[in-house]
């Protein structure tokens, strides 16, 4: 019965998506099915397979002699001797090929013997074999086992010898494979990384010219003294906010405001005292400022502020409480003359328009000021209106200079 049968507790093998954790052969995708594959190429067999291990015994007995003519042969070469460098490494090395000219006659070619062969050529890359120095290296290899085959045993063993260095140069073949695979592989991911290298870096400029783009508009739009919009940005937020107010049906404002006796201040104490009155004027506007509003600095002693959603009576509020908190401070006996004008619903004006009107009023209001010493309050259309620290109402005048 099913319910007697014993729940199966084993877990499923863990992938291994560490490349650490695969093999040459698994990181390749050379599979069993395509060991076999490989050698019905190159036309190794079973009976190469035979051949090779009969012979095995003539090969181990004089394994010391095949390396050493090898190794002396190869030696000879400069290059190759550059890439040995020591007697160190020259020992290390003529281990290694003892063991890999005897597994040549092991009988044993899976995919454990594959993965050896892998390594090798991993290891050859590594240390900067070029495959021309690995190429002529395995001809040699092949002439001094041809040889030493060719010269060892009996008569008897005329047949066996010619069979045994075909299937000894199919064998080189089956290996030269998997060797050159690993150095194409290794290639290949070299091309990768150095790939993703370039996407990082590309990537990583176009983050930060983007960044210098952004701040480099940011500072083309920003007066460096005030900190405020610029002109060429008051434009483009004015076209902007009256095209919004068109669209909503809403009415707009825009505070004209010029520093009265300023160049008088820039004469009598210094440029550096007006660009800190500059500063603090800056800040005073930027205090009555709600999110919507825009404030910058026209040119020279001029500002303006954009106010969105904002009528007559609230625009000579606002430039009222401006022209006291800025009397409040300091002020070098600096006053302001502010015009006003609307674009609505009923009498819009474009944005070149509306800053004439403003402009306009301004220039009233300046007028009005050279009299009464005061600041001054002017919205276009309307024929006197003056605005000091008292009365509240913005009507009568202050003390002279």
């Amino acid at each position: 019965m099913d319910s007697m049968v014993p729940p199966d507790d084993r877990r499923p093998l863990r992938a291994k998506s560490n490349i650490t954790e695969q093999t040459l052969a698994e990181q390749l995708k050379i599979t069993e099915r395509e060991i076999e594959e490989r050698k019905a190429l190159v036309g190794f067999g079973d009976n190469d397979v035979r051949v090779l291990h009969d012979w095995k015994p003539v090969v181990q007995r004089d394994i010391d002699l095949i390396v050493d003519e090898f190794y002396r042969r190869q030696r000879a070469i400069a290059e190759v001797a550059l890439l040995i460098g020591d007697s160190e490494t020259f020992r290390r090395l003529h281990n290694s090929m003892r063991r890999y000219v005897l597994e040549l006659f092991d009988g044993f070619y899976d995919s454990e013997y594959v993965n050896k062969r892998l390594r090798i050529g991993k290891v050859h890359k590594q240390i900067g074999v070029s495959p021309k120095l690995y190429i002529g290296a395995i001809v040699t290899l092949q002439e001094v086992l041809s040889q030493h085959l060719t010269q060892a045993g009996g008569d008897d063993r005329q047949g066996d010898r010619s069979q045994v260095l075909k299937s000894l140069h199919r064998l080189m073949m089956f290996d030269v494979q998997f060797v050159f695979d690993t150095y194409i592989h290794s290639l290949v991911s070299e091309v990768e990384a150095i790939r993703h290298k370039v996407e990082d870096y590309a990537s990583s400029l176009e983050s930060t010219i983007a960044e210098r783009t952004q701040e480099l508009e940011r500072l083309s739009k920003t007066d460096p003294l005030t900190g405020l919009q610029n002109q060429r940005s008051f434009y483009e937020h004015l076209r902007r906010e009256v095209a919004r107010s068109e669209r909503q049906g809403s009415t707009l404002s825009l505070l004209y405001i010029d520093l009265n006796h300023f160049k008088a201040l820039n004469d009598r104490a210094g440029h550096q005292a007006g660009d800190e009155l500059l500063s603090r004027f800056s800040q005073v506007l930027l205090n009555f400022c709600r999110a919507s509003d825009i404030a910058c600095r026209y040119g020279g002693d001029e500002f303006t502020m954009i106010l969105p959603d904002t009528g007559r009576e609230q625009a000579e509020s606002v430039a009222l409480r401006l022209s006291e908190s800025f009397e409040d401070g300091e002020n070098d006996g600096v006053t302001l003359s502010i015009g006003i004008a609307q674009t609505t619903p009923d009498e819009s004006h474009g944005p070149e328009e509306l800053t004439g009107l403003a402009d306009k009023a301004m220039y009233q209001a300046k007028k009005r000021s050279r009299s009464t010493g005061a600041s001054q309050i002017r919205p276009f259309g309307v024929e006197q209106h003056a605005a000091t620290p008292e009365p509240v109402t913005g009507e009568g005048s202050g003390d002279s200079d």
